[in-house]
C-alpha cells in the first residue's frame, strides 16, 4: 500500500505541474480546475489497477480486501487532490493579490520618478537659461517658448492621473518638449517621427517617449560637428527610438539609468513584453511596445 500511495502522490503532483504549464490558475480557473480532475482521476485509475496487476501477475502478491481496497484507494486519492487543487487555486489568487500590490506600489514610484526627472534643476536651468537669451533676441518666440514650457509642465502633472495615454497624445507633448530643445541647441538637435496612424492610435505610459529623447540628449554630445538626430519609427508593434552614439563627458549625477529603469518598470506592469535596449556601438536603441486597449 505505501507504494501505490507514493506512485499516486508524486504522480499527481508531476500532473498538476505539467498542466500548470499550459493553463494558468489566474488565466482559467474552470479548465485547470477541470483538467486537473480529469488527469488525475485517468491516472490514478491506470496507476493503481496497473499496479495491482503487476503485483498478482509478476510478484504474486495480491493487495489485501482485494479490488475493494483498491477503489477505497481511487475514493481517498481524489479527496487528497481535492484539498491539493484547492491549495493551489487559493496560493494563486493570493500571488495574483500580491503581484497586483505591487504593481500598483511600482505605477506610485514611477509617476513620483517621472514628475522627479522633469523638476529636476538641469532641465529647469536650462530651460531658464534659454527663455533669458531668447526676451532680449526675439519676444514673440520668447513668448511662444514660455506656452510650451508651460505645456510641457501641464502634461507632467496631468500624467500622475493617467497610466497610459495614446501615441498621439505622446506625441503632442513631445512637440512641445522637442520645440523646446530646438531653440536651446539650433541646429545642432532634430527629431524624426515616423510612426504609422495604427500605431498613433495606440497606448504607451506617459511621457516615456520624452525620457527616452532626454536619455539621448543627456549622454550624447550636441554640437555643429556631430549635430544630435533622434529617429522615432514603428515596426511590428514597437517603437523604436533610435540614435547615433557620440558620448560625451558625463557629470557624477546626470546619469539616467533611473529613467530606463523607470520606463522599463512600469511597462513590467502593462505588458508582457519586455523593453528592449540595443547598443551595438555604433547606433543606441530602445524599443517600447505599443499596449492595446479596446
Amino acid at each position: 500500500m505505501l507504494t501505490i500511495w507514493l506512485v499516486m502522490w508524486y504522480g499527481n503532483e508531476y500532473i498538476s505541474h505539467s498542466i500548470d504549464k499550459y493553463v494558468s490558475w489566474l488565466e482559467n480557473p474552470a479548465k485547470r480546475f477541470a483538467l486537473g480532475i480529469g488527469g488525475s482521476i485517468v491516472f490514478s485509475v491506470v496507476a493503481i489497477v496497473s499496479l495491482a496487476v503487476v503485483f498478482e501477475k509478476v510478484f504474486n502478491i495480491s493487495i489485501g480486501g482485494g479490488w475493494t481496497n483498491i477503489w477505497i484507494t481511487i475514493g481517498a486519492t481524489l479527496i487528497v487532490l481535492l484539498f491539493m487543487l484547492s491549495k493551489e487555486f487559493l496560493y494563486s489568487w493570493r500571488d495574483l493579490s500580491l503581484r497586483e500590490e505591487k504593481m500598483r506600489s511600482e505605477v506610485l514610484s514611477s509617476k513620483f520618478d517621472v514628475l522627479k526627472s522633469q523638476i529636476n534643476p538641469h532641465f529647469m536651468f536650462n530651460s531658464l537659461n534659454t527663455l533669458n537669451s531668447l526676451i532680449y533676441q526675439d519676444q514673440d518666440l520668447a513668448a511662444k517658448y514660455v506656452g510650451e514650457l508651460s505645456k510641457v509642465y501641464r502634461t507632467v502633472l496631468a500624467s500622475a492621473k493617467n497610466e497610459v495615454v495614446t501615441v498621439e497624445e505622446e506625441l503632442n507633448t513631445l512637440e512641445s518638449y522637442t520645440f523646446l530643445q530646438s531653440i536651446r541647441f539650433e541646429e545642432k538637435f532634430r527629431v524624426n517621427i515616423k510612426l504609422s496612424d495604427k500605431a498613433k492610435s495606440e497606448h504607451i505610459p506617459p511621457m516615456v517617449l520624452q525620457m527616452l529623447i532626454e536619455n539621448v540628449i543627456k549622454h550624447n554630445e550636441i554640437t555643429k560637428d556631430n549635430p544630435l538626430v533622434v529617429e522615432v519609427y514603428d515596426e511590428e508593434g514597437l517603437i523604436n527610438v533610435k540614435n547615433k552614439i557620440v558620448l560625451k563627458d558625463t557629470l557624477p549625477g546626470d546619469s539616467s539609468s533611473i529613467g530606463l529603469s523607470n520606463i522599463i518598470d512600469r511597462y513590467k506592469v502593462f505588458s508582457d513584453v519586455p523593453v528592449e535596449i540595443l547598443n551595438d556601438g555604433d547606433n543606441f536603441i530602445v524599443k517600447i511596445p505599443l499596449l492595446k486597449f479596446k
